[in-house]
């Protein structure tokens, strides 16, 4: 199971957190997010555990739990929907000149 921990303090370190997390069961990965141009922590990241229920019972445990003066928040990661690219195309419109009016289009419209 999947679980995002959010309002991570920055000096907690991923083998830390792992610790505290193992008195639970089994955890396979923690991974706290940094940035990639300034290399601090955003203060989020995952954490997978691969039995369901111990992992649940971290997170029950864990969830608002005071760490280096900061409450950490753990809930059940949600997969986020892959995002889907749009295409907006408008049409072409088509111009004449008619002599007295600069632009007209074709069906007599103008913007």
């Amino acid at each position: 199971m999947k679980i995002f921990i959010a309002n991570v303090p920055h000096k907690l370190e991923e083998l830390e957190l792992k610790k505290m997390l193992m008195q639970f069961g089994q955890v396979a990965a923690v991974t706290l997010l940094t940035d990639k141009e300034t290399g601090k922590r955003k203060g989020f990241g995952f954490i997978e555990m691969p039995v369901p229920d111990q992992a649940k019972a971290a997170i029950t445990a864990l969830n608002e739990k005071e760490i280096y003066g900061r409450k950490i928040a753990l809930s059940e990661a949600v997969e986020k929907e892959p995002e889907r690219s749009v295409n907006f195309q408008r049409t072409k419109r088509e111009y004449r000149n008619s002599g007295n009016s600069a632009n007209e289009e074709i069906d007599g419209n103008r913007w």
